[in-house]
């Protein structure tokens, strides 16, 4: 049975209308005569405003439906729609402005299925916009658009399946918006490992392009990024995805071809700065494994491989970089150091463990090959064995490290061993003075380094076991400020300390 406004209400607005329509008709007739002393714009002010009157009259209308009634067809249309399961609370007011909508308080949207009772997202305003067409007759009115605000929305790992199902069917060519919220990642014990804060969402099927499409910009780890997703309906196999991160100069793009329930084989690009990264990858159940195609890294050659699991986060990654200049990935401005910068990785929900092999022929170059390891582990972060290695002179390796954030300081501490296998050539590279030219064999030195200030403070110094005294410290202290050392101030200040120290 159709639910329609009473007869009363209906014959009483008939009449209503049909009264002021005379009058006008009379009124007008009169108003318009040629000796009328109202002006040509005064007339049509007065009748605009009459017209107006009535427009206003007619998207009041809304306002007159049982609000039972609204909260339960409004639902019904909207899974009807957008195939989403909204529960709409009783909190429903009717707005004209600045179009006619319907303001919901304190909604949820649940999971479909067998997890119906289970919410996906708890909304403080929703907005459902409808067509202005007929007001009269309550069932026929059609929504136009969704607006959700402020809603937060938790997503687990099997979310995101019946996420990516949903992305395969044709999403409705009505627009969903959603602003000012935020999504939690979940893990199965339901502890937050990531959030999403998201300014902008929009979601809807391009009837030119026949395309699902998502567009979200958001921020992830304070990150501002952009996030596109366009799914074919002739291939919902196959989909593509666009990120940009323009804090990091970063832009990705992925594509995907689901091969069976459990196997999806993939393609990455990575661009960031002139770099460009291609990784071929597949997906089986809950580890991602890949490795590297044609990939250069400021015109130098990168291979590497890997994989990834994601219940907990866990990642292992190897990368060799062939013919790098070693000091782009140590400068405190690289993408490597403002990566670290972000906070990204003291994350107590992720376990890394990396390793990027790099290789020189630069003459230049102080080493000729280094391995710098990268390890996360409940928050914490070290550069353990990490090896900087001279073929001629020796190696320097970092151990006991430990990288922290002290209120806005970034802080590395950390024990460097310097192996020296070969002193003469040492001296030489520092061209030491011979009288200061004493057999040694290894130094050891504990030091703090802050990142974002670029600075250096020594607490140890041993030169052959035996501990330097105030005044090899004293000399050290030169090298604080790193935003003035270079080649030959290092050599200066190296070359003081051999010369304080007595052998």
């Amino acid at each position: 049975m159709k639910h329609k406004l009473p007869k009363k209400i209906l014959k009483y607005f008939d009449s209503l209308v049909e009264k002021t329509i005379f009058k006008l008709n009379d009124k007008t007739n009169k108003f318009f005569k040629n000796n009328s002393k109202v002006s040509n714009f005064n007339k049509v002010l007065i009748a605009f405003i009459s017209l107006l009157f009535l427009y206003l009259f007619y998207l009041s209308i809304p306002t007159l439906y049982d609000k039972t009634w609204v909260q339960n067809n409004i639902e019904s249309k909207l899974y009807k729609e957008f195939k989403i399961n909204f529960s709409i609370s009783s909190d429903v007011s009717y707005r004209i402005l600045p179009t006619p909508h319907f303001l919901i308080k304190d909604s949820k949207i649940f999971k479909g299925g067998a997890e119906k009772e289970i919410p996906l997202s708890e909304i403080k305003n929703l907005k459902v916009f409808i067509s202005q067409k007929n007001f009269f007759d309550k069932e026929k009115i059609s929504i136009k658009s969704v607006t959700i605000d402020k809603a937060n929305f938790s997503l687990s790992k099997n979310d995101f399946k019946l996420l990516n199902k949903a992305s395969s069917k044709k999403f409705s060519d009505k627009t969903i918006k959603v602003n000012n919220s935020n999504i939690f990642f979940k893990d199965n014990s339901q502890e937050t490992i990531a959030i999403i804060k998201i300014s902008k969402t929009l979601l809807f099927f391009d009837d030119l392009k026949l395309l699902n499409i998502l567009d979200l910009n958001g921020k992830l780890f304070n990150i501002p990024f952009d996030f596109d997703l366009n799914s074919e309906i002739k291939y919902p196999e196959y989909k593509e995805i666009q990120v940009k991160a323009k804090k990091l100069k970063l832009k990705i793009f992925n594509s995907s071809s689901k091969k069976s329930e459990d196997l999806t084989n993939g393609l990455n690009i990575i661009s960031i700065h002139n770099s460009k990264i291609f990784t071929k990858y597949n997906i089986e159940d809950n580890l991602i494994t890949f490795k590297s195609g044609n990939s250069n890294v400021k015109n130098s050659k990168v291979d590497y491989k890997g994989r990834l699991s994601f219940n907990p986060f866990d990642l292992k990654l190897d990368i060799k970089l062939e013919n790098y200049t070693l000091s782009r990935l140590l400068n405190i401005d690289s993408v490597l150091s403002e990566f670290i910068k972000t906070k990204l990785l003291f994350n107590e929900n992720i376990s890394v463990s990396s390793s990027i092999t790099v290789t020189s022929k630069n003459k230049e170059e102080i080493f000729d090959s280094s391995k710098i390891n990268l390890n996360i582990l409940n928050g914490k972060v070290n550069l353990n064995q990490t090896k900087f290695i001279n073929d001629k002179i020796g190696i320097i390796e970092l151990d006991n490290s430990y990288l922290f954030f002290e209120g806005d300081k970034l802080i590395l501490n950390t024990d460097i061993l310097i192996n020296i296998q070969n002193s003469k050539h040492l001296y030489s590279f520092l061209q030491t003075a011979k009288q200061f030219r004493k057999p040694i064999k290894s130094i050891f030195i504990n030091l703090d380094y802050d990142f974002l200030a670029n600075q250096i403070n020594f607490n140890l110094i041993k030169i052959d076991n035996a501990i330097g005294d105030n005044e090899i410290l004293t000399i050290l202290e030169e090298f604080n400020d790193m935003k003035n050392v270079n080649l030959n101030k290092s050599r200066r200040i190296v070359n003081k300390l051999f010369s304080a120290y007595e052998g």
